[in-house]
């Protein structure tokens, strides 16, 4: 609608902070109860639906995997949350509100109930319709956006810059892409532990030392660096197969934690596509991509790459599941536009 002005979607996100202010949803915990907003939410929908699995829950809350992976593990070893596997199938895990959980919901939810019914009490009748309406067409507008933006992102191919277009990115943004020294050996086995211990891409258990250096250490290994020198991300290329095969070439990713959600790894994959294609690699191949690891599968996608195989119940998950494995490829010397 065009005849929407500045003023008016900052007043609507003005007031948005506004409920999310008085309702004390800054806090860390609500109340004194000690119960986070995403864990309130997990507790609520466990609570209107019977036994859902990871994947169905991950659904309702808008969240990847990963994400409603940690944040069950936390539910669980809180004793809020129950997990339980199919009779006829084990690797297919439930999840249900324990008796502890029941009690949490029950202690916060008359608070949230008092607090939306007081409120309300201070409007006229029709004011109090005007709120009904008004919420639920913008939690639905919000909805048609996010689906619509997904559609997008789905239907577009990525591009591909040039070297020193990707290089000149990552300057922008206060990163410098270099060959590994030995000095940042440290930094980067810090984000090998983080990215083991996390579960959600890659199939490796042991975040040994010895083990990063069998993993990593390659003839060509790259280092991602911030403007302060500390080691934020890193990859390495290397020949999948040996021999008559040793053209297609494999890379493995890493970014820390603290530095994701930034486009960082989007950056870090486009290079490496150069730089494998000028190591003389006609092809690159991921031999294990996660089914559960969403957002490599997307940007893989949109890069050109297409899943050539797939392994069934090919890695356990944390919680005692399995998903899918992937093999995706790419050919290099096909255009990058």
């Amino acid at each position: 609608m065009e005849h929407l002005v500045c003023e008016e979607v900052n007043q609507l996100r003005q007031d948005a902070r506004s409920v999310v202010r008085e309702l004390g949803l800054l806090n860390d915990a609500y109340f004194e109860i000690g119960v986070t907003l995403a864990e309130r939410h997990l507790l609520i929908e466990l609570n209107t639906c019977q036994a859902p699995t990871m994947g169905e829950i991950a659904e309702r809350l808008l969240l990847d995997k990963s994400t409603i992976s940690r944040l069950v593990a936390k539910a669980v070893k809180k004793g809020y949350v129950t997990c339980f596997s199919d009779a006829h199938d084990k690797r297919k895990k439930f999840l249900s509100l324990s008796e502890r959980g029941k009690s949490v919901l029950e202690a916060f939810e008359p608070i949230a109930f008092t607090q939306t019914r007081e409120a309300l009490l201070m409007l006229s009748q029709g004011q109090v319709e005007t709120v009904y309406r008004g919420v639920s067409l913008y939690a639905e507008g919000l909805k048609r956006a996010r689906l619509q933006d997904r559609q997008k992102a789905d239907a577009l191919p990525a591009k591909v810059e040039s070297l020193p277009e990707i290089t000149e990115q990552l300057l922008s943004h206060g990163y410098l892409l270099e060959v590994f020294d030995s000095k940042d050996e440290t930094g980067l086995y810090e984000i090998f532990q983080e990215v083991v211990s996390s579960g959600s891409q890659f199939i490796i258990e042991n975040a040994s030392l010895e083990e990063f250096r069998k993993q990593f250490f390659t003839d060509h290994l790259y280092v991602c660096r911030s403007s302060s020198g500390d080691v934020v991300g890193g990859f390495y290329i290397k020949p999948n197969y040996s021999g008559r095969a040793s053209h297609i070439a494999n890379a493995a990713y890493m970014v820390r934690t603290s530095h994701r959600g930034k486009g960082l790894g989007a950056l870090l994959v486009k290079a490496s596509l150069h730089l494998a294609k000028g190591l003389g690699f006609e092809a690159m191949q991921f031999n294990m991509v996660l089914s559960e690891n969403r957002i490599a599968l997307r940007l893989y996608k949109k890069l050109g790459f297409t899943i050539v195989g797939t392994i069934p119940d090919a890695v356990r998950t944390l919680d005692g599941g399995h998903q899918e494995g992937y093999i995706m490829y790419r050919k290099l010397g096909e255009s990058y536009e």
